[in-house]
């Protein structure tokens, strides 16, 4: 007996001093944040690719194995970590504070970190903004829009200067010059990696608000000092060490930067909920509007286009007459002295100038340079405070899903159907909350019944179908386009029931109304579709609407 007792007392030394469990060193709550500051999915796979934002050779994919690593390495005093081989304390600040506070660092020195602080001194970061971007048409992989953010530093004697400020932006970095079909491909698929770019707020601005004519809504972010210090610390830590795989519909601008703010809200498992497999920009935006008390206030910034249309809406006939005269013939009349006709002509050089990647030379830059200096020479205008129409802010849009029911009578068949929509917005939808006459519609199936041969069938399916219906005016001369690519069903042979790829690319003039409450269009391109019943299996040629 007593030597059954001896055994099982020596059994339960030998488990006591076996190897301790990772996830045992914290509790359920902790042990979910730092999966969280490691990027880990419900699979605890990293959204992280770069192999150094890991310590352990499996951290990937085992979040135990890289706690561990992590832990042993911060006790290292000769380990070397992330692209520039600093300490791995002072490249995974986030983590080290996380692991100190939680009492698994004691008696461990904290190495004196000086290039982390310096950058952070940099940053002067008083606070945080979600910035979105508006649509830009002319460009299929920015039909969604963007986001990114910015890092309101603290005032200079009492001065607010924004556009000094750092925005943090996450985009696909291509190495090559792909075409927009290989660029959608690849972005589509994974082919491109995905970089944190640290960058002044200007910059931005000059690229998307006056370069692509996009509208820039910051929505001022409710941020406490320790939430903001948690997000720059891990800032740090993905700036130094990683790269995400992009892909467009769920680790793209926005997924990512909602798994950095997720670590800055840590008690709060709102901020990155994805509700479906794909998470698109305005849907972050949305989603932060919803959440109360996370959204202090918003500011919007017109596009520098906006903001020439409202320049040449108060000019009269004769006034708009003249202006394309001037910019027509390259040259001011030597008695011009109206300063509405003076500040038209610069506002559209202005936007020439960004719209053409600073290509103004010759004539039209001898222009501008002459209208300056004539109109530094007349009265100041007003100081007035424009408004604009700001009904594109993505908190105002639909559910970008869609299910409906049809019916129609072909070839005196009566059929009725279903139709399912991922995505994300039509030309027949709501417009509030998205730019008028733009369309991405994406991933959309249909299922119809016959009633005459009493059967199920494919009606439709629609990879991509894409629209803007950009106006043509005298200062932006850009055109309309249309493309699509889909299976759909053929209507001009007897098969009732058979299916046909179609591919067809359009381009053309789009007029609005003066109410910009209609259009007028007219495209011209090319379509070709494949199908067994087609005669040498497919056709190619002109189509017009």
């Amino acid at each position: 007996m007593h030597l059954l007792l001896l055994l099982a007392l020596l059994s339960n030394l030998i488990i006591a001093a076996g190897p301790v469990s990772a996830a045992s060193l914290l509790d359920q709550k902790d042990y979910s944040y730092w999966k969280k500051i490691l990027h880990y999915n419900d699979q605890n796979i990293s959204r992280a690719d770069g192999t150094k934002f890991f310590l352990s050779p499996i951290g990937k994919s085992n979040p135990e194995a890289e706690l561990k690593a992590t832990i042993a390495a911060f006790k290292n005093p000769n380990a070397t970590a992330g692209w520039f081989n600093y300490h791995p304390q002072c490249v995974f600040r986030e983590r080290f504070f996380f692991l100190k506070n939680q009492g698994l660092l004691e008696n461990v020195p904290e190495v004196s970190c000086p290039e982390f602080l310096e950058w952070k001194d940099g940053l002067n970061t008083e606070s945080v903004s979600l910035i979105f971007s508006s649509s830009y048409p002319n460009n299929p992989s920015s039909l969604f829009g963007h986001t990114l953010l910015r890092l309101n530093q603290k005032k200079v004697d009492g001065k607010k200067q924004d556009l000094l400020d750092y925005a943090v932006a996450f985009s696909a970095v291509p190495e090559h010059d792909d075409l927009g079909v290989v660029f959608a491909a690849k972005g589509m698929f994974g082919g491109y990696k995905g970089f944190f770019e640290i960058t002044k707020y200007y910059t931005k601005v000059n690229e998307y608000n006056n370069g692509e004519s996009r509208d820039l809504i910051e929505y001022n972010l409710s941020m406490t000092p320790a939430e903001l210090n948690r997000m720059s610390n891990h800032l740090w830590e993905l700036y130094q060490t990683t790269y995400f795989d992009y892909y467009f519909t769920d680790e793209n601008c926005s997924a990512v930067l909602a798994d950095l703010l997720a670590v800055a809200y840590k008690e709060d498992d709102r901020v990155n909920a994805h509700a479906r497999w794909y998470y698109l920009p305005g849907e972050m935006v949305k989603h932060f509007s919803q959440l109360k008390g996370r959204i202090e206030s918003i500011t919007y910034r017109p596009s520098l286009k906006k903001q020439v249309a409202k320049q040449f809406e108060k000019l009269s006939p004769n006034e708009l007459k003249e202006v394309k005269e001037i910019v027509l013939k390259k040259a001011l009349p030597e008695n011009l002295m109206n300063t509405n006709v003076l500040d038209s002509v610069i506002s559209f050089l202005d936007f020439t100038q960004y719209r053409t990647k600073n290509k103004l030379e010759g004539e039209e830059a001898t222009l501008q340079r002459s209208a300056l200096i004539k109109r530094s020479k007349l009265p100041k205008a007003e100081n007035l405070i424009e408004t604009y129409d700001q009904n594109n802010k993505p908190e105002f849009s639909h559910d970008p899903q869609k299910f409906s029911f049809f019916s129609r009578l072909v070839n005196n068949h009566f059929q009725t159907g279903i139709e399912f929509k991922q995505g994300y917005h039509d030309l027949m939808s709501r417009d509030l909350g998205f730019d008028t006459f733009s369309q991405f519609d994406f991933l959309v199936g249909s299922l119809l019944y016959d009633f005459k041969f009493k059967k199920i069938k494919i009606d439709e399916l629609i990879l991509v179908n894409l629209a803007s219906l950009h106006e043509y005016r005298f200062y932006d001369p850009q055109l309309s386009w249309k493309a699509r690519v889909g299976i759909d069903r053929i209507y001009d042979f007897k098969c009732t029931h058979c299916l046909k790829l179609n591919l067809s690319g359009l381009g053309g003039l789009t007029l609005r109304s003066q109410s910009d409450q209609s259009v007028f269009n007219l495209m011209a391109g090319i379509a070709g579709e494949t199908a067994s019943e087609i005669n040498k299996a497919y056709r190619l040629g002109p189509v017009k609407k």
